[in-house]
């Protein structure tokens, strides 16, 4: 008889269900069974579970072959219980889970630019991911991380990965001030990752002013609420900054990210959003701005240099932490909770319920 899991399921818009599940078996070649530790919730898990399905396949995924139910989770931290991977991080490493699959074979592939593969899948998304007891993850996608580290803040590489590949898009990043918009988990952890990278000054920017002491707990080095943005100007002889990354998730963000870069500056946008926003032509040109996007992370850069500045200590982890939940109470601690507007929360891990009261008593302590 096989054994058996809880896993936090979407199985429609509105309807994400704790299920008992088979435990992953047999492992496939080239992958590892992971004993979870802790998962992240992502703000597109909330987005999908409100307005989904937007990346969940409803049909078989053409790379992955899965489809709803989907198990949730792509910031999972564990441990290696059984490898079917030579090249793996060994049996009883604990890894944090990149979580990209790609074709390996179409043009972007060949390019070594798998976020933009034809027929990308991130696992938790398009395959079974880490809001279980068990996942299964090619080898390759697990990257070893200490045990000093705690499995509820060791979550946050992966969105720290999506920062870092924002800030990659600017060349010129060292010495340069930074605006980010959003003071959510990316981004908080985008502007620590501009300030380790390299940047001279980084403010942030968000329409909540509670999110004035998180962010300068997290080295900010000033915070604006919206209807101060048009204080900028004056702070910088060039008339603005030389970055701005929108990590809020919508169009107003967006656009002010555009607005107010300097003559020549660059603005990458990263929220994830369906709505559009015009741009003035004529200022756009003459001022030769740059507006780009930034998607997702690779598993050969983004990743392995957010572990590199997770271990370094440069990122403050801990206040970005704003729950820790059982697994068995993902959906109403969890998902019905942020879709009711999350006051007060960032990120929430959670944890299998075998592991809750001790990690509990470990932060309280």
């Amino acid at each position: 008889m096989s054994q058996t899991m809880t896993a936090l399921r979407w199985w429609g818009r509105r309807d994400v269900r704790v299920d008992t599940v088979p435990v992953p078996d047999p492992v496939p070649d080239g992958w590892v069974k992971i004993e979870i530790e802790a998962c992240g919730i992502c703000g597109t898990d909330v987005e999908e579970y409100l307005n989904g399905p937007i990346v969940v396949p409803v049909t078989e995924h053409p790379l992955t072959g899965a489809k709803a139910p989907i198990t949730f989770g792509h910031e999972a931290v564990g441990i290696i219980r059984e490898s079917n991977d030579p090249a793996a991080p060994p049996v009883r490493t604990r890894v944090v889970v990149e979580g990209t699959r790609s074709c390996g074979d179409c043009f972007w592939c060949r390019r070594g630019e798998y976020p933009l593969c034809a027929v990308v899948a991130s696992l938790g998304q398009m395959d079974d991911g880490g809001l279980a007891d068990y996942m299964i993850a090619p080898g390759r996608m697990c990257l070893p991380v200490t045990f000093d580290i705690p499995a509820t803040e060791a979550v946050l590489v992966e969105p720290l990965s999506v920062g870092v590949r924002a800030l990659r898009r600017q060349p010129e990043l060292p010495g340069s001030r930074v605006v980010v918009f959003g003071a959510g988990t990316v981004g908080l952890l985008t502007g620590q990752a501009a300030r380790a990278m390299g940047a001279a000054e980084v403010i942030m920017v968000d329409a909540d002013p509670g999110k004035r002491e998180v962010a300068l707990a997290c080295g900010a080095d000033d915070f604006l609420t919206v209807d101060r943005l048009g204080t900028l100007p004056e702070r910088y002889g060039t008339g603005g900054p030389d970055l701005a990354i929108e990590c809020a998730g919508s169009t107003a963000a967006a656009r002010s990210a555009l607005d107010v870069v300097r003559r020549g500056g660059t603005a990458v946008l990263l929220g994830v959003h369906e709505d559009s926003f015009q741009v003035p032509m004529l200022p756009f040109l003459l001022e030769e701005k740059t507006v780009t996007s930034s998607r997702s992370h690779d598993a050969e850069t983004d990743f392995p240099r957010a572990l590199e500045l997770l271990r370094s200590g440069e990122i403050v982890t801990a206040p970005l932490i704003t729950s820790v939940i059982p697994l068995s109470r993902t959906v109403a601690d969890g998902f019905e909770a942020l879709a009711r507007g999350g006051r007060g929360q960032i990120k929430i891990a959670v944890v299998p319920d075998r592991l809750y009261h001790r990690v509990h008593d470990e932060r309280e302590s």
